[in-house]
């Protein structure tokens, strides 16, 4: 069963090709969250101290997936789309408001409450049709991000009918950054967490720039490029990897939350930022935003860089945010 909703491709879109020794390497991988692979590694460490990490690591991601999933009956997200309003955790009133502030920036194109344009187009695939812009009309009457209201006191309220809150655009990044948090308390200096493709990457002072790989939007089992980045999250949507289809048609499956349409003009966006959760929802809206508006948006947010692919008479074109520069291999 998947846990989160997925709002961008981020699943094995952005690969690690690697960047220490092996000798130096610890590493495990464990599959929570509906079966996502979620890979830590850590340099230069002994094995007892990265144990001890990882059973850290494993308690927090169960606990955060236990109140942010939308598909375990008795989370506190669940809760809430059940009852219209619920007490909520210090955790997930974060991950709320950080969601909150990134949709007032994106002027709704990042929206949690997409969810019922969602299910309409998954109902749609289901059925073997389009929706009808009276489906989408209808639908969208219950998305509206600015209708969730926030109490520092711990307390979420769905303001409209047939409303729901699904974090899944988010919630992974957030998960990767609490893993790194702990390797990083854990006096641990160089090491990456990679939550199905949401990764976090960090490193001590003077050591060899990790290398990612970014995947080719129109030919996935190929390398677009290969960036070399000394830390920070990395995170790239894309319509490549999953896509409603509907008889011969194949459907970019991240939808405008303001139109009910989906995202058409770019193939992949990726994010790089100082935390996976930024750089889950940024990249998400820039997809929906476009190239001209997605850039824009990048370069607004502090601390985001990005590289935005495209197609232009049949091939593929770019753009990299001036941070970027440099730091791109094109295969």
């Amino acid at each position: 069963m998947q846990l989160f909703r997925v709002h961008i491709v981020a699943f094995l879109v952005v690969v690690l090709l690697g960047a220490c020794s092996k000798e130096d390497l610890q590493e495990a991988t464990f599959y929570p969250m509906g079966g996502i692979p979620f890979t830590v590694k850590a340099y230069g460490v002994p094995k007892s101290l990265f144990e001890e990490g990882m059973t850290e690591i494993r308690a927090e991601v169960d606990h955060l997936e236990s109140i942010l999933s939308s598909h375990i009956a008795d989370s506190e997200v669940t809760t809430l789309n059940r009852e219209r309003r619920a007490e909520i955790s210090p955790e997930t009133l974060q991950v709320m408001e950080m969601a909150a502030r990134i949709s007032a920036d994106t002027e709704g194109a990042f929206d949690i409450t997409v969810g019922p344009i969602l299910d309409l187009w998954k109902f749609s695939e289901e059925q073997g049709r389009m929706p009808t812009q009276e489906e989408i009309d209808q639908r969208i009457k219950s998305v509206d991000w600015r209708q969730v209201a926030l109490s520092s006191r711990g307390t979420a309220t769905l303001e409209l009918n047939n409303m729901s809150v699904d974090l899944g655009g988010i919630a992974k990044g957030f998960i990767a950054d609490r893993a790194a948090q702990i390797l990083k308390k854990k006096g641990i200096r160089r090491g990456i967490v990679d939550a199905g493709g949401d990764l976090v990457l960090f490193n001590s002072v003077g050591e060899e720039p990790f290398k990612v790989g970014v995947k080719n939007p129109l030919n996935p089992d190929e390398l677009f490029g290969v960036l070399s980045l000394d830390s920070g999250a990395i995170v790239t949507s894309g319509c490549y990897e999953r896509q409603y289809r509907i008889g011969d048609k194949r459907i970019c499956h991240i939808i405008d939350p303001r139109t009910g349409q989906p995202a058409s003009e770019l193939e992949s966006v990726t994010v790089v930022a100082e935390e996976a959760a930024t750089a889950d929802a940024l990249a998400t809206a820039a997809m929906v935003l476009g190239r001209e508006k997605g850039m824009e948006l990048i370069k607004s947010h502090p601390g985001a860089e990005a590289l935005l692919i495209w197609t232009a008479e049949g091939k593929l074109a770019w753009e990299l945010t001036p941070g970027l520069e440099g730091k791109l291999k094109v295969k």
